[in-house]
């Protein structure tokens, strides 16, 4: 009976080792504001649209202490997709990331709020 224990704990160890090797996914999403709102470029005022954007990063190398690796409780290994939303002009063929456009139009709101003063 322990012996059985032991075997299915192992296979199951396996697949979840193996289930991590190779390219895996991760994917990052924001709320329904980012979405739903109208956000215009602070190039050209032209409005954004939403992509995605995606990167291959292998967790031994540099550019990996940017990304988190952890999954459930264990750290993925090798190489890794990681997947994100940004925002994207067509016009200016500008790319932003959502939390910077955010921070953007917080910082014209305080402005505009300012002159107002």
């Amino acid at each position: 009976m322990l012996k059985v224990w032991f075997q299915n704990m192992n296979q199951k160890r396996k697949e979840r080792i193996r289930n991590l090797k190779g390219i895996q996914g991760y994917s990052k999403s924001y709320s329904i504001s980012a979405r739903i709102g109208e956000h215009y470029c602070r190039v050209c005022n032209e409005l954004l649209m939403i992509n995605k954007k995606d990167k291959i990063i292998n967790s031994e190398s540099d550019e990996a202490k940017d990304f988190d690796f952890s999954f459930d409780e264990s750290r993925m290994i090798g190489n890794i997709k990681f997947s994100w939303d940004v925002y994207h002009c067509a016009k200016c063929d500008l790319y932003v990331s959502i939390k910077e456009q955010r921070r953007y139009e917080r910082e014209q709101r305080r402005l505009l709020r300012a002159q107002k003063k």
